[in-house]
């Protein structure tokens, strides 16, 4: 054969080849978290054209798909203990775990008005039925039970468990519950939607009634070598990713929205990455073989 045809071969193999291959991102995302997400990227296609695969659900649920093999390279977790344990298992990529946002839990009573405080709105609106997350798979569900054992309200009410955030929402919004456990924002989302202020439906828990709710995100080993997963996950540590999260309801480890007089950066509750000399298994855990 001609070198010019081999050549030619080379060329067009080449161009046979997917375009953006390169440039595909798989996420699974927490439920909280989803429309957040879809906005960041969004955001960051208008500079670096991505294509994004998003996949939403309990954080639990997608640990659990994410131990057996699913096919992903950014888990976006609502809370710091799944994706610390994939750090252990050395299923992650080293250094890349963060904590991207510190949620916030806030207690919706649609159609019923605040009463006081916290507590004297849980215990004088005449709430029946309440809705929160499965406290096993979801974190906001784990704090929302967390907060009615701090106040002293466990087995007060009928509760209703969501599979997760989302449907947890659902349940509020449908009237199939009194009142709602979610995050705050899902509620700067509806209002959003619907153009209205919910402002004089919702208290937001004061965050010493429950263990803090860090989210993190980590690079899963199969994607170690995907460089459009390692550029956006830095474009969520930036001023611009972080920005844009703050104003989705989250607090921010890194930044504080201009004129928030006497604000201060919530601390990282979340322990620090495991040191090199902490002891692992052998291999990059389960998902090297993906």
């Amino acid at each position: 054969m001609p070198p010019c045809t081999r050549v030619l071969l080379v060329v067009l193999t080449a161009l046979a080849l997917p375009a953006h291959a390169a440039d595909t991102v798989r996420i699974a995302v927490a439920s909280n978290f989803k429309s957040t997400l879809e906005d960041l990227a969004a955001q960051y296609n208008q500079q670096h054209p991505t294509t994004f695969k998003i996949t939403s659900a309990a954080t639990g649920l997608l640990y659990a798909q994410i131990r057996a093999g699913a096919p992903v390279d950014i888990f976006f977790s609502a809370d710091a203990e799944r994706p610390e344990q994939l750090e252990v298992d050395g299923a992650i990529v080293d250094g890349t775990r963060f904590t991207y946002a510190i949620g916030r839990l806030v207690l919706w009573t649609p159609r019923r008005p605040i009463s006081g405080d916290l507590k004297q709105t849980l215990t004088a609106s005449g709430l029946r039925t309440i809705a929160l997350a499965n406290p096993k798979t979801a974190p906001y569900g784990a704090a929302a039970e967390q907060t009615l054992r701090t106040l002293g309200l466990t087995g007060r009410f009928k509760t209703v468990q969501g599979d997760n955030i989302g449907q947890t929402f659902q349940f509020a919004a449908t009237g199939n519950a009194d009142a709602a456990f979610i995050a705050l924002a899902q509620l700067r989302d509806y209002e959003r939607a619907n153009r209205r202020s919910l402002n004089t439906d919702i208290i937001i828990v004061d965050a010493e009634l429950y263990s803090p709710i860090a989210q993190q995100a980590v690079l899963l080993s199969g994607a170690k070598n995907n460089a459009a997963a390692r550029a956006f996950l830095e474009y969520v540590k930036s001023e611009a990713g972080q920005r844009l999260i703050t104003a989705a309801g989250y607090k921010s480890l890194t930044w504080l929205p201009p004129g928030c007089h006497g604000c201060e950066k919530p601390k990282d509750p979340a322990r620090p990455p495991l040191s090199p000399s902490t002891e692992r298994g052998q291999g990059e855990g389960n998902l090297s073989t993906r």
